[in-house]
């Protein structure tokens, strides 16, 4: 396959090289220029020291030098350029205690994680490929450089990072990488939640979320989702749908709502949180779960109420869910259906139709509306101004009689 690098992209190799020093693309942008991918990040590893690169280009930014990165900013055009480097001793099973620069491009590569992505590319040498890389896209294969176990206990993150990719490029797990896997999943204790999040994120976000299935099958979900002892079937399917890919939080609702009979959002909020998850992602589910658990009885009066209390999209969501579950499915007849789901019919008058009538005033006008909403989930034909008004003047009689407010 021939390979056409973006002109700037060939304007900084051109600089190192006429600097004197070798220069090539590495990693992940080589690995999906030759899968037919438009690279949306570029890696230059190169012989240059970092104050000979600073020392070449006019803009710079120090983003790695202890690990031997400079980001280039040529003409627009943002490019890491990493210095040829090893690394020793991964005690903490992470990071490396030491970095030393190296005069081997072939050491530099042998340091990298997987195949795939030990490669190299220079415009006038062509592809280097020392550990069979192009062999393994070929084969559609996820296989770690060298030893599986030996790099999974240098970095245990490898070990989700495997899932990950084979998640976003549709490959499989080499079998002794995936056993290595198995038997070393307990490392995964030593990563930051934050880094594992991360990690699960963009397998979710992949052509192919059903991968998360792996978690569970290597055990990394023990330290990850305890608690959850196997891959639920509703959450299968719902990776399995064609609007999953890409929604995080409507796969994490689906794993939650099929892993727990009770507490569903309770469960949710303890292991998110623990992820390091963010209060909208946790907010997101649990308003899934919340809806699930008002349309267990699909009523015209529960639906109404989901969509008003939690909103159309989780109501929607919820009900995808209990659609793939079988939960409304009686001799296969579906009860509800999610694309029937209307937003709510806004109130008819606002807080200043009640506060210009001096039915109220204050945080009573709010606990106020709250109630007329309730209302037309009972009944949406209730939504008539003077009703609403007639309906606030009584609220406001019982707030003060029973000493509500």
């Amino acid at each position: 396959m021939k390979i056409i690098l973006p002109e700037k992209i060939r304007s900084i190799i051109f600089i190192l090289n006429h600097g004197g020093y070798s220069a090539h693309v590495v990693g992940g942008c080589l690995r999906d220029m030759l899968m037919g991918k438009q690279p949306h990040d570029w890696d230059i590893t190169t012989s240059a020291r970092p104050e000979q690169v600073k020392r070449l280009f006019d803009i710079t930014l120090d983003t790695g030098l202890k690990h031997g990165t400079v980001t280039v900013n040529y003409m627009g055009q943002l490019c890491e350029i990493t210095t040829w480097r090893t690394d020793i001793n991964y005690s903490d099973h992470r990071h490396p205690e030491q970095v030393k620069f190296t005069d081997s491009l072939k050491s530099d590569l042998a340091r990298r994680d997987f195949t795939i992505n030990a490669m190299a590319f220079h415009p006038d040498e062509g592809i280097i490929d020392p550990f069979g890389g192009m062999e393994d896209i070929g084969k559609r294969l996820i296989r770690p450089v060298g030893d599986p176990v030996i790099r999974f206990s240098e970095d245990a993150l490898r070990m989700l990072r495997a899932i990950r990719f084979s998640a976003q490029l549709g490959f499989d797990i080499e079998s002794r990488t995936y056993d290595a896997i198995k038997k070393l999943h307990d490392d995964i204790a030593y990563i930051s939640f934050e880094r594992i999040r991360a990690e699960l994120d963009k397998i979710m976000s992949s052509d192919h979320p059903e991968k998360l299935a792996l978690v569970w099958d290597t055990r990394l979900s023990d330290h990850i989702f305890p608690g959850i002892p196997a891959f639920p079937e509703s959450c299968m399917k719902a990776c399995q749908t064609s609007h999953s890919a890409g929604d995080p939080v409507f796969i994490l609702s689906s794993l939650f709502y099929g892993a727990f009979d009770s507490d569903r959002d309770k469960h949710a909020g303890t292991l998110l949180r623990r992820l390091k998850y963010d209060n909208r992602t946790i907010s997101g589910v649990k308003n899934i779960l919340y809806a699930a658990e008002l349309l267990k009885t699909p009523t015209g009066r529960n639906t109404r109420l989901a969509c008003r209390m939690y909103g159309v999209k989780a109501a929607k969501e919820a009900a995808n869910i209990m659609t793939l579950c079988g939960a409304w499915h009686n001799k296969g007849i579906l009860v509800i259906d999610p694309s029937q789901m209307d937003e709510p019919e806004p109130l008819l008058i606002s807080g200043a139709d009640l506060i210009g009538r001096s039915i109220c005033e204050g945080r009573e006008t709010g606990i106020i509306l709250s109630l007329l909403d309730l209302c037309l989930c009972e009944n949406p034909r209730l939504n008539d101004p003077e009703t609403l008004l007639l309906l606030s003047e009584g609220f406001h009689s019982m707030l003060h009689r029973y000493n509500l407010l």
